[in-house]
């Protein structure tokens, strides 16, 4: 029998020979250059962009085995919600691509014609404002910025269409004596509509993630009225709530809209909670006004203090989840969802320039330190998600081990850090975590951040991977990750193309530029407002919490 001090030396030594093995392995070169490694991309993402074309134009929602279509509200009529948040991804693509260049502009030209000739928004029908404000409205606005950088087409095109739609769903706010929206709202009629379930309460993260959009379309425009009605939700959430003490900047995952009270404690960065931070920071990012960037630095000491903790044995850094409270014990579970953070903690110390240049700045301080190490550490958290993986490929969720008994149905990493449930084996393309090896790489310079990239863009090629009946390749979202091989679903979701592809091909791009982008949450990228025009047109920032 061994002594426990023999055993637990023996389980280091293994887990220390998994690590050499596997850093050994990634030390060479996955790929050849990266201007290679665009074209592979553009590759997959004209595969999947010539199947839709030819079997799936101009419906919303896709199934590419079967060949089945239909659109997202009831009426029938199309949002353009695979073309309108493609679209930027094929600007972006052209403007590097050395092999398909003639290809994306086709794709790009034809995609302008049927978003002047054929969509409309007069649809008799409910939508959830949030989605269609950061896929629909910002695929819009970043259509028109590229058209207008590129010189393709006519960008007036996009900014018509995204002012028509941003009318409508400014009706969303009509009824709300608190400034909240309600979550949805007819097109047509504009009525808005409460939450259908979770007893009226609006997703906390789906009112806060409105305000890149409506800002930016206040910016080219000059109509303050988006600007204002955007900004317009943080008094009450902030005040009713007494959200920066009593909560040290955490917000529960739901708020009712007529009050700004919040419903419940569930507090979390995964979904109805993630995107409500990440627009923190990036309206400041956007327009440098300060006051975002000190709502943000509270609730990321908060976060720090209450969600952050480390797995066993590896300790591998990790956002956790308060379902009961603040005050009440940390759930070890974690979306992928949230691999976002490791991007926006970078971001938010940096300011998008390059880590030694930030580090020599008058701002740089003990906290951003921090932040930087931590979102370092949360990004090699994230990969490793894939990199255990048997298809190279991350769950949905995973759950940390905190030292607390493991499920036996429960499918256990070879490092013992962490656990997938059954019912979250299935894996949607989702971008979060090559999300934050993009910005990473571009802050850095540090080439494993492409290794890693290259990895998973490789596992995706390979193992979400299909031939439809004519022998094309097809990609579509998997079942199970974790089993081999692995089983697809007949799906693919519209931020394969708009976000994974664009942060993959973004990746691989030598000449980002962090400072002069903001990213919306869908991928979508705007440019910095000039100062000089924010004053002209009296755009600023007209509350304080």
């Amino acid at each position: 029998m061994f002594h426990k001090g023999v055993f637990g030396a023996l389980v280091a030594c293994l887990i220390a020979f998994y690590y050499l093995v596997v850093e050994q392995r990634g030390e060479q070169s996955l790929y050849t250059t990266s201007e290679a490694v665009r074209t592979e991309i553009e590759t997959v993402f004209l595969e999947t962009w010539r199947d839709y074309s030819s079997n799936g134009w101009p419906y919303d929602v896709y199934s590419p085995l079967g060949h089945s279509k239909r659109n997202m509200p009831p009426s029938g009529d199309p949002m353009g919600w695979i073309i309108v948040d493609a679209l930027d991804s094929m600007f972006m693509m052209y403007n590097s691509s050395s092999v398909h260049k003639n290809e994306l502009l086709k794709g790009i030209l034809e995609a302008q014609v049927w978003i002047d000739n054929e969509l409309s928004y007069e649809i008799d029908a409910e939508v959830n404002i949030f989605e269609t404000t950061i896929r629909m409205l910002g695929g819009l606005l970043s259509a028109h910025y590229y058209a207008s950088e590129l010189r393709i087409g006519n960008p007036r095109v996009y900014l018509r269409k995204a002012v028509d739609l941003c009318d409508r769903l400014a009706l969303a706010f009509e009824k709300s004596e608190s400034g909240i929206p309600y979550s949805s709202v007819n097109l047509q009629t504009g009525e808005a509509i409460k939450n259908h379930v979770d007893d009226g309460a609006s997703s906390t993260a789906e009112f806060t993630t409105l305000q890149m959009e409506f800002k930016y379309l206040s910016y080219l425009t000059g109509n303050s009225t988006y600007w204002k009605l955007a900004e317009n939700v943080y008094p009450a959430l902030y005040k009713e709530n007494d959200l920066l003490d009593r909560y040290h900047g955490l917000a529960p995952i739901y708020t009712y809209p007529d009050s700004g009270r919040f419903m419940g404690q569930n507090i979390r960065f995964g979904s109805r909670g993630d995107s409500f931070y990440e627009y923190l920071l990036k309206q400041y990012l956007l327009t440098h006004e300060k006051l975002y960037y000190d709502l943000y630095r509270q609730s990321m000491e908060g976060m720090k203090a209450f969600l952050v903790s480390q797995s066993s044995p590896s300790k591998f850094a990790y956002i956790g989840e308060k379902p009961h409270g603040l005050m009440n014990a940390l759930d070890p579970k974690m979306d992928h969802l949230v691999c976002f953070m490791g991007g926006l903690l970078a971001m938010g110390a940096t300011e998008g320039q390059n880590i030694n240049k930030a580090r020599r700045s008058l701002s740089w301080n003990s906290q951003k330190e921090e932040d930087w190490r931590l979102a370092q550490d949360l990004t090699h958290t994230c990969y490793q998600m894939y990199h255990q993986s048997p298809s190279g490929l991350a769950p949905e969720i995973v759950v940390f081990n905190d030292g607390r008994a493991i499920p036996d149905n429960a499918w256990l990493s070879p490092s013992g850090d962490f656990y997938v449930k059954p019912a979250d084996r299935h894996n949607l393309q989702r971008p979060e975590t090559v999300e934050s090896i993009m910005f990473l790489y571009h802050l850095t310079k540090d080439d494993k951040y492409r290794q890693w990239g290259y990895e998973i863009f490789s596992s995706f090629a390979n193992n979400t991977c299909e031939f439809s009946a004519d022998s094309q390749k097809l990609y579509l979202s998997l079942k199970d990750c974790i089993d081999l091989p692995t089983v697809k679903s007949d799906n693919i979701e519209s931020f394969w193309l708009a976000e994974t592809l664009k942060y993959l091909h973004l990746l691989f791009q030598d000449d980002v530029d962090l400072t002069r982008v903001v990213f919306n949450t869908e991928a979508h990228p705007f440019p910095t407002f000039e100062p000089e025009r924010m004053r002209e047109l009296g755009l600023r920032t007209g509350w304080s919490p």
